[in-house]
């Protein structure tokens, strides 16, 4: 391989396996690497006549939501700095079509990224004690409200990198044969578990659920990777266990805030503002009082605008507007904290559509998928490590959880970066069927 061909690989190859990282280093840095990695690979594709990669039904479906976003913001364009997002979310879509690109060129699964990897899922853990047991991580980063955010500082974001991380490490895990089906790794069964502790230490409840869920739906999908959950879960307990032993008289108990706050929360206990909010059943609320007034204004402007919606960014817009407005401004925000309402506000009943089938597509390949594996006589681990990404996809597209804002750049290649790792496995497999 000459010098030009070692630096793409390098920078484009290796580029794509740390990319989780260059988001923890900011935005600016990763929509560099974004651009770059977009113009590198679809001059390649372009060049070498790789047709394959724009003729096929996935590259289709992405393209539609895409029009439907576009359609929705240009048919409410309120100013450029609101439409932005959804005038150049193309870009995500052709992010993760790059990703299947280099992948495919440089077959990256190699055990330094393996090691890597380790390193940082170990720095950032034993940084995140740290910062739990001193109010200071290593870099003079600070406890906000006794959460820790290691060394994301004032954004509490962690719970959130990490669960996302943990299903690109196990694949990485599979495909450089670091799991295996009767060989238990102790190392890497460590480094998960005090990954999974660092996120529920985060205190981030919709990152530690959709973790869980993760692993639940590992186990009982993936018969292969049972024995590695169950060590994982085991020691998670263990550690969580010692954590709360050890626990300064001074701090907060983590599940207290995952358990007790959410479940006070969704009954309203303690909550002495007005209930202008009607409960569910009269019983309960929507994840929360605030939640429960972000859906409930939703629905409202829903109404006015059901089949295209009010534009990516229509719902902060709109939600101090006279005709929608609760009482006390209650219920409006930057976005409405759920992926699916979101996109029912901003998409319409058109893009919601689409989010839905995307999400019975995924648990269709899944099942496909499982059965598949099931019927092998050897252990395929591109079919493995496909399933593997298809759950982290799942978890993504979870309906019944609150939300970041789907629109926003760091959750959009957090979306669309698992998508480019699906497109090379489902195209690998289908070489080797044909």
């Amino acid at each position: 391989m000459n010098f030009k061909n070692n630096l793409s690989k390098v920078f484009f190859g290796y580029g794509v396996c740390i990319f989780p990282l260059l988001l923890l280093v900011g935005p600016f840095v990763s929509e560099i690497y974004l651009i770059s990695i977009i113009f590198f690979s679809i001059f390649y594709i372009i060049i070498k006549r790789k047709n394959y990669f724009f003729e096929n039904k996935y590259i289709l479906f992405f393209v539609f939501f895409y029009l439907s976003t576009l359609f929705s913001t240009l048919l409410n364009f309120y100013n450029f700095d609101t439409s932005k997002s959804g005038i150049f979310f193309f870009r995500h879509i052709l992010f993760a079509l790059a990703i299947w690109y280099v992948l495919e060129t440089y077959r990256v699964f190699e055990k330094k990224v393996v090691i890597f990897y380790s390193i940082f899922l170990l720095l950032i853990s034993v940084d995140s004690l740290i910062q739990y047991y001193t109010g200071t991580n290593i870099l003079g980063y600070k406890l906000l409200n006794t959460r820790v955010s290691s060394f994301f500082g004032d954004e509490l974001i962690l719970g959130g990198f990490i669960m996302r991380m943990i299903p690109i490490f196990l694949v990485f895990l599979i495909m450089s044969d670091n799991i295996k089906i009767n060989k238990i790794n102790i190392f890497y069964i460590l480094i998960v578990s005090l990954s999974t502790l660092i996120v529920f230490l985060s205190g981030e409840r919709t990152a530690f659920f959709l973790l869980i869920l993760f692993f639940l739906s590992v186990f009982i999908i993936l018969k292969y990777l049972r024995k590695f959950i169950l060590f994982v879960m085991f020691f998670f307990i263990l550690f969580s266990s010692i954590i709360t032993t050890f626990q300064n008289y001074d701090q907060n108990n983590p599940s207290e805030r995952m358990f007790l706050k959410t479940y006070r929360q969704i009954l309203g206990d303690g909550d002495n503002r007005i209930e202008h909010k009607k409960k569910i059943f009269n019983k309960f609320y929507i994840f929360s009082h605030d939640h429960h007034g972000h859906y409930s204004l939703s629905f409202k402007i829903f109404k006015d605008h059901p089949i295209f919606g009010t534009g990516v960014k229509g719902f902060r817009y709109l939600c101090r507007n006279k005709l929608y407005i609760l009482e006390k401004n209650d219920g409006c925000s930057t976005h409405p904290h759920n992926t699916y309402v979101q996109i029912l506000v901003s998409n319409g009943i058109i893009g919601f559509l689409l989010i839905s089938t995307a999400f019975i597509f995924i648990l269709r390949e899944i099942i496909k998928s499982r059965n598949k594996l099931n019927s092998q006589k050897i252990l395929n681990k591109n079919e493995l490590s496909k399933v593997v990404i298809l759950l982290a996809i799942f978890i993504n597209l979870w309906p019944i959880v609150p939300s970041g804002n789907f629109f926003n750049n760091w959750i959009s290649m957090y979306f669309f970066y698992p998508v480019g790792f699906y497109l090379f496995f489902e195209h690998l497999n289908e070489k080797k069927v044909n």
